[in-house]
């Protein structure tokens, strides 16, 4: 018992938010000077240093007039409170400029390390989230909303593919990593469209495991009020979801939400009206029987495509399984009975992915940011959410002894060859994806879900 808990002390210390400012991920490999140019189609308003970042956060806000870093403190409320923060980006020049910028972006050994800070914090108002009855202030509410809405449309509007996605972070991490690493991951998708990050309020602390599990459960009908208000009050096309570690079982319990509360309805129809996209889960820190008690509703049919991202080298789940006394979604699949990796197998809807070999070259010794941290892994989920395409098609490997998606030793230079392809095609499949959606009003009013 000692043992597990030292163990446990030092992998959640490893878990830990990074100090700031933070360092700009290293290149996906898809994406470097060999592969396709991330920042081929970035919108003119976008190519310069400085990026913005939207939030959505159920949490409560900081007194007076604080700095962008400390806008929030670690309080769960009833209010989504909408804003937008500005990522300054520093390549070390003075004053900074976007070629610099976009050259050591495609770098793979970067002679300088570009870093990322929130800069400043514009707030947009309120959103309600809790009983209707109880929201005293509905004129203000809706004033707040239709803010936020026209400063997405702007954004919208200045993009080649109007898309919008929502990063929702996992367990003990802060405000501005959790700005970090959604601004690092928007800029590779080629800034174009809209990032949202969820910021779900985690106690920033190794010993909050427990509460941190606790809370985000609790903010799950906050990010499917943000889904719906962003399909009916937004011109989006497509609404892509990215979930980290806990804030997983957050955005399958959203998703689950919206298929319970659609359940006459075809999951093609429901897809089309919620404006769905594609559902990236990666570590996955969520109870497998949650899973597929979700799966059993059909939630995993209302994305295009749910990618599962899992690793055996993951020592932070195989942790979180222990406190839980149950597998977890993201654990390695040796640690799964037969059933359970066969449940996961047999739905046609979802990419299950192991990261191991990408993890051996280039992973952490915790093993549970790849999706960030690991230029093979990012290459991947960047490729993927921003152009599509089944898994061998941007350079994996089904394994058919396994019935899993590897990758190859040869990834590098299948992922820059599949890159290289998708940007030449942008254009091309832009156009294909906004014609599934044409002719499909968005969620109405009568769509929403009943006040409780």
């Amino acid at each position: 018992m000692l043992a597990r808990l030292a163990i446990l002390a030092v992998t959640l210390a490893a878990a830990a938010g990074c100090s700031h400012p933070q360092h700009l991920m290293p290149t996906p490999v898809g994406f470097d000077d060999r592969g396709g140019d991330p920042f081929a189609h970035t919108p003119a308003t976008m190519r310069t240093p400085p990026m913005p970042l939207f939030i959505a956060a159920p949490r409560k806000l900081a007194p007076g007039n604080p700095p962008a870093a400390e806008v929030f403190e670690t309080v769960r409320t009833d209010n989504l409170q909408l804003g937008k923060v500005r990522i300054d980006f520093d390549t070390g020049d003075v004053p900074p400029a976007w070629p610099r910028l976009e050259q050591l972006s495609r770098m793979d050994d970067r002679p300088v390390r570009p870093t990322m800070a929130v800069a400043a914090w514009e707030y947009y108002g309120r959103f309600w989230t809790g009983p209707a009855e109880l929201d005293e202030d509905k004129d203000v509410d809706q004033v707040s909303r239709n803010a936020f809405s026209k400063a997405v449309n702007a954004e919208l509007h200045a993009s080649g593919q109007r898309n919008i996605y929502v990063f929702v972070h996992g367990f003990n991490t802060g405000f501005a990593h959790n700005c970090g690493v959604a601004a690092e991951m928007f800029h590779y998708l080629g800034r174009d469209g809209v990032m949202i990050s969820y910021d779900w309020p985690s106690k920033d602390s190794l010993f909050s495991y427990n509460a941190d599990k606790a809370t985000a459960s609790a903010c799950v009908r906050g990010l499917r009020q943000l889904l719906v208000h962003l399909a009916h009050d937004t011109d989006v096309d497509r609404i892509h979801l990215i979930a980290h570690s806990a804030g997983a079982p957050v955005a399958i319990e959203a998703l689950h939400d919206i298929r319970l509360m659609n359940y006459r309805d075809p999951a093609d129809l429901v897809r089309r009206r919620y404006r769905l996209g594609r559902l990236v889960l990666v570590a996955p820190d969520m109870d497998l029987r949650a899973f597929g008690e979700a799966v059993a509703d059909l939630t995993t049919s209302l994305p295009e495509r749910t990618l599962l991202y899992v690793s055996s080298r993951d020592k932070a789940l195989d942790i979180s399984a222990w406190i839980a006394g149950f597998a977890r979604l993201g654990q390695p699949l040796d640690a799964l009975t037969p059933r359970q990796l066969e449940f996961l197998q047999d739905d046609a809807n979802v990419e299950l992915i192991d990261v191991v070999n990408a993890e051996l070259k280039h992973g952490s010794w915790l093993g549970h940011s790849y999706f960030h941290e690991d230029p093979w892994v990012s290459s991947d989920v960047v490729a993927c959410l921003r152009y599509g395409g089944g898994p061998v098609a941007r350079g994996l490997r089904f394994d058919e002894a396994r019935k899993v998606n590897v990758f190859p030793d040869d990834f590098p230079e299948r992922a820059r060859a599949s890159c290289r392809a998708a940007v030449a095609r942008h254009d091309e499949i832009v156009a294909a994806e906004r014609a599934t959606v044409r002719g499909t009003p968005p969620v109405t009013d009568g769509d929403r879900p009943p006040a409780k």
